[in-house]
């Protein structure tokens, strides 16, 4: 009787069948000369071979332009990839890098011309990217640099990973800041519409690059990733404005913003050092505030932020503009008063005389009809 063959045995049958009938592949183009020519690119030469490397460049406002003098000159990077995940499958293969220089901006685009060439694009990308102190990105703590990181680590390039820029300034947290709550969201496509002014004209959805890149490999035309160029193109020139755009902000822009979260830009003013005009722009806010519920949720901000810079007294001054109504608000701003002494200036009989301040208001506001539920 006969042994049963092995599932190993019987793939190698199938193999050996398929090699037999399968006619030779044809040799494959050379992607990046062919993309070199398309995109008028040029290549640079690393140890792993050569990488592909578009270089485009754009005018800045003068006035732009100088608000980036006043920062520390960083790299604006964002990356295309074939995937939302950071996994081993996930690779990047366009990546944009930005730097101002005058009044003008220059951006360098790694665009991967297939798999192989994988390892020089890390190295070439890397390598531009450690030339500047400081990174800039949207979303990049939690997609770009990890994405790069991982990437690195597949191909064992940690002595370029480990080159890569030590200061990070991402801005997607600034922007939710500041613009979500007046915008309904903070996609770069939402900051660049509500308070950059940039209207793309020809633009692919970022939902579509993906798909792009995998047309491209399986033969299609080039041209079908010009998109995906400009839309990284723009995604970083964007960067540029956006950073120049906070700088306005915060050296007093906020006074005449048309989109703004005022919350939002007492923190970031707050951070900066500029107390007064945090405190300014809360005052402000709580004047134009018909939601008493988001007055006190701007001095909670304010105030937070005043106690951890020692700013105790100015911290309770503020609460006490909010004890003046006869309603619920008013005494959850004397419960706060009541924090405040007795957590931050250790004055237990204030604190007490601020709760039963609470007491009597909620008293005066329920007999009122203003005590709500």
């Amino acid at each position: 009787m006969l042994a049963p063959r092995s599932l190993a045995d019987r793939l190698a049958t199938v193999r050996q069948t398929q090699n037999a009938v399968r006619p030779p592949r044809p040799m494959r183009e050379d992607r990046l000369a062919t993309l070199a020519q398309w995109f008028d690119a040029r290549t640079e030469v690393t140890e792993a071979g050569a990488a592909l490397v578009i270089v485009r460049r754009a005018d800045l406002p003068e006035a732009v332009a100088a608000r980036l003098a006043s920062v520390p000159s960083g790299a604006y990077f964002d990356t295309e990839t074939t995937g939302l995940s950071t996994g081993a499958g996930t690779v990047i293969f366009l990546a944009g890098v930005a730097r101002v220089e005058g009044t003008r901006i220059t951006v360098r685009q790694y665009l991967l011309p297939d798999y192989p060439y994988e390892p020089a694009l890390l190295r070439a990308l890397a390598a531009d990217l450690a030339m500047t102190p400081r990174l800039v990105t949207y979303n990049g703590r939690a997609f770009d640099v990890p994405m790069l990181a991982a990437r690195l680590t597949v191909h064992g390039l940690f002595g370029h990973q480990a080159a890569l820029p030590s200061t990070h300034d991402d801005l997607l947290p600034h922007a939710r800041r500041l613009f979500r709550r007046p915008l309904g969201g903070a996609r770069l496509a939402d900051v660049e519409t509500g308070v950059l002014g940039v209207h793309r004209i020809s633009d692919c959805a970022g939902s579509e690059v993906p798909a792009r890149y995998f047309g491209y490999l399986r033969g299609g035309s080039p041209d079908i990733l010009a998109a995906v160029l400009d839309h990284n193109f723009q995604d970083v020139v964007s960067l540029a404005l956006l950073e120049a755009e906070l700088v306005r902000l915060r050296d007093g822009g906020w006074r005449d913003a048309a989109v703004l979260d005022p919350r939002g830009m007492a923190l970031e003013l707050l951070r900066s050092g500029h107390v007064d005009e945090a405190l300014q722009l809360v005052e402000d806010a709580q004047t134009s505030a018909t939601d008493p519920a988001e007055a006190n949720a701007l001095r909670r901000v304010a105030a937070r932020l005043l106690i951890a810079t020692g700013n105790a007294d100015r911290a309770e001054a503020l609460w006490a503009q909010g004890t003046r109504r006869a309603s619920v608000d008013a005494a959850t701003a004397w419960i706060e008063v009541a924090r405040i002494r007795e957590r931050h200036r250790r004055d237990l009989v204030g604190a007490m005389e601020a709760a039963a301040a609470a007491s009597r208001v909620l008293d005066l506001a329920f007999a009122l009809g203003r005590g709500g539920s």
